[in-house]
């Protein structure tokens, strides 16, 4: 191991001699694991906010929302689609497929919202009590809607932490009027922070501001959510999902359905193409890396004919003039592994500081993208080590 080490000395100081050929050499190598590190990053990163957002919507859920141009279409053509998602719906689907567990129903609108510190149109939501635990929703501070509320309060809201400051300027107490259209609702609850929900005013579903119909085939719910008892269940509940709605509505698909679980699969499935391509590329300037060294090493066995053929006639064997030549290989690899990491690094804080993309760097890639640079350095730079190691002697000394 000594012996080894004393070898990649030797080899750096010969490298260093010639500064700029050796750096021109790893060029390759350098891009080559810097794109490695970066577009791993870039893809880890996706993976996660794609499973973050996954995990928002819940794996075991099922999403059905209401596309009112659809019953457009199918009126304009003489076909009758129904009024769009409805609680008859939802009863239907919970009646008639036994893998489905709890549901919620949605109402969403553009409503007139009036604080003493603001006025302006706004998104309100319209929930059930149960759309708070297939979502994993708590509350903060108070609580949120129940079951009671939709029967006898429904002039009451739950506020998440942005809304709350864009209606009041301030964090609020409970207890405080927020005016929707012409009718007063009162806080009763603050969300948790959770991305996605932090902007949200809810209310219940049975509120009647919610009722007013404002525009043609406009439906009684916005969206529904079904949620599944078991994961492995999730594929063949979501066709049958399909099918029911597709009978009560005349085989006029005026819904929209999302599946998490399958968009997770889809993430991964197209994660994975993008890994491949990915590999590819940064395979093959790693390819072109290490012909580059191949062919510099080439040269400089060449260039050092007499020098072996002087080791060779001091007692040097065709072992040592190999290791040697091999370690100069992995000494410019590994050197062109180190700088790659380095600006792999970079180009990773470049990518999310600019784009704003999220970027996770697993430690795996790091370790593999260096570990690949030094295997390059083995292979392309054990040719010319062979190549040193059998020049003839005699013939090594007398080359001008």
């Amino acid at each position: 191991m000594k012996r080894f080490f004393r070898y990649l000395m030797l080899a750096r100081r010969t490298l260093l001699e010639h500064k700029l050929r050796s750096f021109l050499t790893i060029l390759g190598i350098i891009f080559g694991v810097a794109a490695v590190i970066a577009m791993t990053a870039i893809g880890e990163g996706g993976k996660q906010e794609a499973l973050a957002q996954i995990q928002q919507m819940g794996i075991n859920n099922i999403f059905l929302n209401d596309l009112r141009e659809s019953r457009r279409s199918a009126a304009e053509k003489g076909r009758y689609a129904g009024n769009g998602l409805d609680r008859l719906d939802l009863e239907y689907l919970l009646k008639t497929i036994p893998a489905l567990g709890n549901a919620a129903a949605v109402q969403e609108k553009e409503l007139f919202v009036q604080t003493d510190s603001y006025k302006s149109k706004r998104r309100i939501r319209g929930v059930d009590a149960s759309y708070f635990d297939i979502l994993g929703l708590v509350a903060e501070d108070g609580r949120v809607i129940s079951p009671l509320d939709l029967q006898e309060s429904p002039r009451v809201c739950v506020l998440g932490r942005d809304a709350e400051q864009e209606l009041f300027q301030r964090q609020v107490s409970l207890g405080a009027f927020v005016r929707i259209n012409d009718q007063n609702f009162r806080v009763i609850g603050r969300l948790a922070e959770r991305p996605g929900y932090n902007n949200e005013v809810i209310v219940p579903v049975t509120a009647s501001v919610l009722f007013e119909r404002i525009e043609p085939f406009e439906p009684p719910l916005s969206q529904m959510v079904v949620q599944v008892k078991e994961t492995r269940f999730i594929p063949s509940t979501a066709s049958m999902v399909e099918r029911a709605m597709l009978r009560r509505h005349f085989d006029v698909k005026d819904f929209e359905m999302i599946v998490p679980e399958a968009l997770f699969r889809q993430q991964e499935h197209t994660r994975n193409i993008f890994n491949s391509i990915m590999i590819l590329i940064t395979g093959i300037s790693l390819l072109v890396g290490g012909i580059g060294i191949m062919n510099i090493m080439l040269a400089s066995v060449l260039e050092r004919t007499k020098e072996i053929g002087i080791r060779r006639g001091m007692g040097a064997t065709k072992k040592d003039i190999q290791i040697q030549f091999l370690a100069e290989a992995i000494v410019l690899t590994s050197a062109g592994g180190v700088i790659g990491i380095v600006l792999g690094l970079l180009m990773t804080l470049g990518i999310s500081w600019f784009t704003g993309w999220p970027t996770f760097i697993p430690i795996y890639a790091i370790i593999g993208a260096f570990s690949f640079s030094v295997l390059t350095g083995v292979i392309f730079g054990y040719y010319p080590a062979k190549n040193a190691g059998e020049l003839d002697p005699i013939e090594a000394l007398r080359y001008e």
